[in-house]
């Protein structure tokens, strides 16, 4: 199997002939490929995608499945005759490694969708890594549907993973890149199905199985960031909040990762500041946008309150579609990658369990004397839950299913609890600003005091509760 490690950037025209004349592509290549699957999509749900591609005269045919944001399997082999031929492929390994059995569904197949693209690219040394540097233009086509392709495609030939990501960083500002995360593939699927954009991407557990604590890192962190990237166009294209909702949800997955991996001292002092200065504008577009859903549609602060929800998605999408942002994402993958080199001592499960019960300590003794009437003793205890929550999702496989899921359904009643306080103390600090209204203030002041009542009551019995990883398997 050969790894296939790759970044694709989303560009404008004007930045496409800029990058071809600043990298001095070479000239044009054509491409043709077909994408096959089974009627009931068993590739697509296995994150596996099977092409026949023809470039000049010679047909290959090409199998790849994502292994993490970053990296795929792929095998290729000839295709003579112009079709599949799949004995030609090591099906075995296929199987192994991504679980579909290519065999069994040959009979199944039948194509997709095409991509049809001029290719113009180069190889590049950067520092001791060669990257081919590739330019995509040409479209997607699915029945009487296409799709415009324009992108940036880098893939290490040769070197460090690091090397590609710190060559991509030097191109994100200057031709304001924007990292797509979503694959040809992934978008000719939702063409041939005729969804106009992919859904808000929530978090997909990751396998830590057999990983020590620094792969386990890697990999959680990977995905976070990926969900951050997928969810970014949605923000972009979008007025449905749930983008936004999910990508401020990874941000802070990736928090509570680095807090749980803190013992690893995975020095995270360039991160930190990258990830604070993203948070105001995507925290002012979200409180806008959380506000606003639970006016009354009669409220007289509606309009008013819609204007600055509009101003405010604005300076997010200004955020998303910058420099800023992207590089974060490749500075953010960086460091996951270098995290991958400390080495501790103790199995992922031992680690696991003491980082666990590090934030589970915190957020109980930060509880000891809480008034909570109190919001910003609320709002500080609503961070420790959260980063403890995300922490347990995110290791649960550590552990025994049966003691996580009663620890996390409590978690998850408390961060409800105090995430609706939370938007009642924020609705009361924007409906100051739009000079307020009596009668929310009323409603919000009855609903508060709901709240506090049900919030002690799920506290006490989440301190109660018999921490889960202290029952490791």
């Amino acid at each position: 199997m050969a790894l296939e490690r790759e970044l694709k950037f989303r560009l404008s025209a004007r930045a496409a002939s800029e990058i071809a004349r600043a990298l001095a592509l070479g000239a044009a290549e054509r491409f043709v490929s077909i994408y096959f699957d089974t009627p009931d999509q068993a590739l697509r749900r296995a994150r596996v995608a099977l092409r026949l591609r023809c470039a000049g005269h010679r047909w290959r045919q090409t199998v790849k499945c994502d292994l993490s944001p970053l990296a795929r399997g792929e095998w290729e082999s000839k295709a003579p005759g112009e079709r599949l031929d799949l004995a030609r492929l090591p099906l075995a390994e296929i199987r192994e490694t991504s679980g579909i059995d290519l065999g069994a569904v040959a009979a199944r197949l039948a194509p997709q969708f095409e991509t049809r693209f001029a290719r113009r690219s180069v190889e590049l040394d950067f520092g001791d890594a060669t990257i081919e540097a590739a330019l995509d233009r040409g479209a997607l086509i699915a029945g009487r549907r296409r799709a415009p392709v324009l992108e940036l495609e880098l893939e290490l030939k040769s070197g460090e993973p690091c090397a590609l990501l710190g060559y991509a960083r030097s191109l994100v500002e200057p031709f304001a890149l924007r990292l797509a995360v979503e694959s040809k593939a992934e978008r000719g699927y939702r063409l041939a199905k005729n969804e106009p954009s992919a859904p808000p991407r929530k978090w997909q557990p990751v396998d830590i199985a057999g990983a020590t604590p620094s792969e386990a890192l890697t990999r959680l962190v990977s995905a976070a960031l990926a969900q951050a990237g997928a969810n970014a166009p949605g923000v972009l294209a979008s007025d449905n909040g749930e983008y936004l909702h999910q990508l401020r949800v990874a941000l802070r997955r990736l928090r509570a990762l680095m807090a749980a991996f803190r013992a690893l001292e995975p020095k995270a002092k360039g991160l930190k500041p990258r990830i604070r200065a993203l948070s105001p504008t995507l925290g002012t577009a979200r409180d806008w946008d959380v506000f606003v859903a639970s006016l009354p549609k009669r409220s007289a602060l509606l309009a008013t309150a819609r204007r600055r929800q509009s101003k405010a998605r604005v300076a997010a999408r200004a955020l998303l579609a910058g420099p800023l942002f992207n590089d974060f994402l490749l500075y953010a993958f960086q460091w996951a990658e270098r995290a991958r080199w400390q080495s501790p001592a103790l199995p992922l499960g031992e680690f696991a369990a003491e980082g666990l019960e590090r934030l589970h300590g915190k957020a109980l003794k930060l509880a000891e004397r809480i008034d909570w009437r109190s919001p910003p003793e609320r709002h500080a205890l609503r961070i420790r839950v959260k980063r403890l929550r995300y922490a347990c999702d995110s290791l649960s496989p550590c552990f025994l299913a049966a003691a996580v899921e009663p620890n996390l359904a409590a978690l998850e009643a408390l961060q409800e609890d105090l995430g609706e306080l939370n938007d009642i103390a924020v609705a009361r600090r924007l409906a100051a600003e739009l000079d307020g209204d009596a009668g929310l203030a009323r409603r919000l002041g009855g609903r508060e005091r709901r709240l506090i009542g049900r919030l002690s009551r799920d506290w006490a019995a989440f301190a109660e509760r018999w921490p889960f990883w202290r029952s490791r398997s």
